[in-house]
C-alpha cells in the first residue's frame, strides 16, 4: 500500500484510525445489492476498505485531495474515485445515471460541516440515507428541540426533510491528528418531502432570516421578507414569538401562509 501524505490543515483532515468505529459506521449504512453508495472524503480509506467488501450496484468516493485520490485509485479498482469538492458534486446527475437514490457516508470535515449538510438537503430528492460522522456539538444541534439554545437553522432545515437518529459518539483520541472535540455519528433518513411547502426557497429564507436575528421577535425579523401590509395579514403563528419558539410544523405554516399572501 502507498505511503499517504501528511494531513492537510486546509482540507480539515482528521483521519479516523480506529477500525472498530469504521466497521460500526459502514454497518450503519445497511448496504444492499441494488444500492449506489457514495463516500464523502475517503481520506486514507479506512471506511473505503470496508465499503469495498460490500456488494452493491455502484460505489463512489469523492475526495478533494488530489494526492489521496490518486493513491485510492491505485488501490480500489471497483470504486469510482472522483477528485473534486463535494460541494460541486452533482447528485442529480449521479441519480440519472444510476436510476436509484444514493446512500451517503462520510467522516465530514468540521470546517465545512454546515455547507455539506445544506448541499445534502438541497439534493435530498436524490438521497435515501446519509450516515455521517460530524462534530458532536453540531450533531446536538441537529437533534435539538424548540425552546432551547441549540435549536436553530440546522435543526429546522434538516428535520423538515429527514428523520435524524443519533447513533454513537467517537472520542477525539480515535483520530489523527487529534481534534479538540469529540465526534458523533448520525443517520439521516430522507423520507420526508418538502412538497407540502408552497415555496421551499421561501421556507429556507424565513428560517435563516429569523434565526440570524434570533433575539428579535418574528414581527421584527420578518420585515426583511414581507412589507407592513403583508405582515399584518399573518395569522398562522403569534408574531411576538422568537424563532426558537416555533416548531418545524409552525415554520411550515408560516412559510405557506406568506407564500399565499405574496401571491395575492
Amino acid at each position: 500500500m502507498s505511503v499517504y501524505p501528511f494531513p492537510k490543515k486546509r482540507f480539515g483532515q482528521n483521519f479516523l484510525t480506529n477500525k472498530h468505529y469504521a466497521a460500526k459506521i459502514v454497518d450503519s449504512i445497511n448496504i444492499f445489492e441494488q444500492d449506489t453508495v457514495m463516500e464523502i472524503g475517503p481520506g486514507r480509506g479506512v471506511l473505503t476498505e470496508l465499503i469495498n467488501t460490500k456488494k452493491c450496484r455502484k460505489k463512489i468516493a469523492v475526495e478533494i485531495d488530489s494526492q489521496l485520490a490518486d493513491q485510492l485509485k491505485e488501490i480500489y479498482h471497483n470504486i469510482e474515485i472522483m477528485r473534486q469538492d463535494i460541494l460541486s458534486f452533482s447528485f442529480e446527475e449521479q441519480y440519472k445515471q444510476s436510476k436509484t437514490k444514493i446512500k451517503v457516508v462520510g467522516n465530514i470535515p468540521y470546517n465545512i460541516t454546515s455547507p455539506i449538510l445544506f448541499h445534502l438537503l438541497d439534493n435530498s430528492s436524490y438521497i435515501s440515507q446519509a450516515v455521517l460522522m460530524i462534530q458532536k456539538e453540531v450533531a446536538e444541534r441537529l437533534i435539538a428541540q424548540k425552546d432551547t439554545k441549540e435549536y436553530g437553522i440546522l435543526s429546522v432545515l434538516v428535520n423538515a426533510q429527514a428523520q435524524v437518529k443519533k447513533l454513537f459518539v467517537v472520542d477525539r483520541k480515535n483520530f489523527h491528528p487529534q481534534p479538540k472535540v469529540d465526534s458523533m455519528v448520525i443517520r439521516l433518513e430522507f423520507l420526508k418531502s418538502a412538497s407540502e411547502l408552497e415555496n421551499y426557497e421561501l421556507f429556507k429564507h424565513i428560517v435563516k432570516s429569523t434565526f440570524n436575528n434570533r433575539r428579535k421577535m418574528l414581527k421584527n425579523s420578518l420585515k426583511k421578507i414581507v412589507n407592513d401590509q403583508e405582515l399584518n395579514q399573518i395569522k398562522s403563528v403569534p408574531l411576538n414569538l422568537r424563532p426558537e419558539n416555533l416548531s418545524i410544523d409552525e415554520f411550515n405554516l408560516l412559510a405557506n401562509e406568506i407564500a399565499q399572501i405574496q401571491i395575492h
